[in-house]
């Protein structure tokens, strides 16, 4: 019970300090900020493409109506999500850093670890307090978007999320929080093993840039997919068959694009967000089942990255390291 009461207090602390946090506090309004925008321009995107749809209508003749089919806009409210899901892999990302730096560094530089050290807290409590701290934060922000998403889908565009779509949006939260827990593990380690703090709240954003901006951003360049809109398969009319056949005429090529992307935890998480939510869309209109028998690889290595992310963050969270990093 004494541990579980120091890991409160602890917890309570970090909490309380994000939200004495300017820059904190601005990246998270910056964060919802971007959110509502890009959810306010996918709906009139496709409030423009149904009033196209209906002008198109009133100009065909009841004759040419029964001779000609014009299919409607698909909507698929998820897809409007695409935006969100972008700026949390990238800002998100940003704030977890900024929180898991900040939860060492305040420390260190008011000397109060030494404070902490004397005080019956063992690295267990110490890590224990950060994460739980952390991990409120972070779910607060990540179910505020949520809810604020799903707010500004429903009277913006005009459309009722269903029950399977709800339970699939609240996958996609919690795969959000794993991914946003990571990257404060991995900061707070950082700040943990370098003893110099700008130094190391330098490497974090360093690391962060490699695998959350240019090793993705490499590896979608090389696939020959992405460089036609819609897809360069799609666009030749290319069966499954068919884009596995050309994909196998470049094997070797492929292994590398593919070992460049899973390299990094971003990449893993889009994958599996963009399915989930049918962003990808061979995955519209199927069933959570399907979509986990098929991206079950991508779900384990995210929790591979978590769980060696809290790991390393508590064999740094000694006291021998924390005393001699101290001011």
């Amino acid at each position: 019970m004494k541990r579980l009461r120091i890991i409160g207090i602890i917890a309570k602390k970090e909490v309380t300090d994000a939200l004495r946090n300017s820059l904190f506090v601005t990246l998270a309004f910056f964060l919802l900020l971007l959110v509502g925008v890009s959810i306010l321009v996918a709906s009139f995107a496709f409030q423009s493409q149904v009033a196209q749809y209906h002008a198109a209508l009133s100009q065909l003749s009841p004759d040419q109506l029964k001779s000609i089919v014009l299919a409607a806009p698909a909507y698929y409210p998820l897809q409007m999500l695409r935006g969100t899901i972008e700026y949390l892999e990238i800002i998100g990302a940003i704030i977890a850093l900024v929180l898991g730096y900040l939860a060492i560094a305040k420390e260190k530089g008011s000397n109060t670890s030494r404070l902490l050290l004397v005080r019956p807290v063992t690295r267990g409590s110490f890590i224990g307090g950060k994460l739980l701290g952390a991990s409120i934060i972070l779910i607060a922000l990540v179910l505020g978007i949520g809810v604020f998403s799903v707010a500004a889908v429903t009277f913006v565009g005009h459309v009722a999320f269903s029950a399977s779509e709800l339970m699939k949006l609240g996958l996609v939260l919690m795969y959000t929080y794993g991914y946003l827990l990571f990257f404060f593990c991995f900061s707070a380690a950082l700040a943990l093993l370098v003893p110099n703090l700008p130094r190391a709240l330098m490497l974090a954003f360093s690391l962060w840039l490699v695998f959350v901006l240019i090793i993705p951003q490499i590896g979608d360049t090389m696939d020959p997919d992405n460089q036609v809109p819609g897809g360069f398969f799609a666009h030749l009319h290319m069966t499954q068959d068919g884009q596995t056949a050309v994909i196998n005429q470049f094997r070797r090529y492929e292994n590398f694009r593919n070992a460049l992307e899973v390299s990094s935890v971003e990449k893993h998480y889009e994958r599996l967000t963009f399915a989930t939510l049918g962003i990808k869309t061979t995955y519209n209109d199927k069933s959570l089942g399907f979509i986990m028998h098929d991206k079950w690889p991508d779900l384990l290595v995210l929790l591979v990255f978590l769980m060696g992310s809290i790991v390393l963050a508590y064999l740094s969270a000694r006291p021998s390291r924390i005393m001699a990093a101290s001011p």
